[in-house]
């Protein structure tokens, strides 16, 4: 009986002590678990991302959000891309009528800030001449053909001044004189020039020379200088004197050797102009000024300008107006599918224009 009750106790002891020790590893594992769980939501504290409507969610760097992902946050659906590859570009406003002044020759100097801030609060649009009457390059031009024959009067101030005025908030025109042109017509005569029936370069009443379009040297030439002023980032190019001379001694002008009609010739070179302007990838627009009694009358047999034709190849004809004129001839544009805009000296009351100082 003895025996029996140290083995019946014996088995009491080693059950209690049994227990003791699944207690403990209980204990432990439930600290081991906490204890991971503290060093998990640690480490997860550095992922983690407050949304805008105030919810988190966790962005791990070895998880890669796919195309869905970024649609749903309202990000791009497009391959990730750095921060150092966005590029932002700021267009200038787009406005419904220009109310442009034609600045002077002061602007394409060291003061063209001072030339805009003395703008009046309603303009939102600025013109400069580029290339005059004479045949001046006002501009740092790299025409070979404007180079040779002293045209170029720009320099690095001029460039500066330009690229001030396309990269201000201001709508910005460039004037070009296209066929009015001394100085490359008189070292160019025969392949450029308006000649006389002796071969030598023609005057007008003023002694001034004029480009011919039928020759394709000349052509070439004003296309060259359009080109090379929409490259500067100009909203709108407008040519100027685009048509043959109107005044002098007609008849001494060479015309047997022409291969084709002053409208063909100006026609074709509006055509060499917007190809070169559309391979060059010019966005901008292309205009062309008309004197006011052409306007009124329709054509002009010496300039070579048939309205109905001209008016087809641009998007925006200027017509030089007074102020008695210009409801007339606003009504007189009318006729065409083109948008009219009137230089003039002061503000007119409604639509766009141009004040030529």
């Amino acid at each position: 009986m003895q025996t029996m009750a140290r083995r019946s106790s014996g088995t009491k002891g080693y059950t209690g002590y049994r227990g003791r020790r699944r207690g403990r590893g209980v204990l432990a594992v439930v600290l081991v678990v906490i204890l991971l769980l503290a060093c998990g939501f640690l480490f997860a504290q550095r992922y983690m991302v407050y949304d805008a409507d105030g919810s988190v969610r966790f962005e791990f760097p070895w998880i890669k959000k796919t195309p869905q992902d970024d649609t749903a946050n309202g990000g791009d659906s497009g391959d990730d891309k750095k921060q150092d590859d966005l590029e932002i570009t700021v267009q200038k406003p787009v406005i419904k009528d220009t109310y442009a002044v034609e600045l002077g020759a002061d602007a394409l100097g060291s003061d063209w800030q001072a030339a805009l801030d003395g703008l009046d609060k309603d303009v939102n649009a600025v013109a400069v001449e580029l290339k005059d009457a004479s045949g001046k390059i006002h501009y740092g031009s790299k025409v070979q053909g404007a180079i040779d024959c002293g045209a170029v009067a720009g320099n690095s101030t001029s460039d500066t001044a330009i690229q001030g005025l396309v990269d201000s908030d201001y709508y910005t025109i460039g004037r070009i004189s296209t066929l009015h042109d001394s100085l490359y017509a008189y070292e160019h005569m025969t392949d450029a020039a308006v000649c006389q029936l002796t071969g030598f370069v023609w005057y007008d009443t003023n002694s001034t020379h004029w480009l011919a379009p039928e020759k394709q040297a000349a052509r070439q030439y004003v296309t060259d200088i359009v080109t090379e002023c929409a490259q500067m980032g100009f909203d709108e190019l407008l040519l100027d004197d685009f048509h043959y001379p109107r005044e002098g001694r007609m008849s001494r002008i060479k015309t047997d050797e022409r291969t084709m009609t002053q409208q063909e010739a100006l026609a074709l070179l509006a055509d060499d102009i917007h190809t070169a302007l559309e391979q060059a990838g010019y966005k901008g627009k292309l205009s062309v000024s008309v004197d006011a009694d052409i306007a009124l009358a329709g054509s002009e047999a010496n300039s070579g300008i048939v309205m109905s034709e001209l008016t087809e190849k641009f998007d925006r004809v200027y017509v030089k107006v007074t102020a008695d004129q210009l409801e007339s001839v606003t009504e007189a544009m009318k006729a065409y599918d083109v948008e009219f805009v009137p230089i003039v000296t002061e503000a007119t009351d409604s639509g766009s224009y141009l004040i030529e100082k």
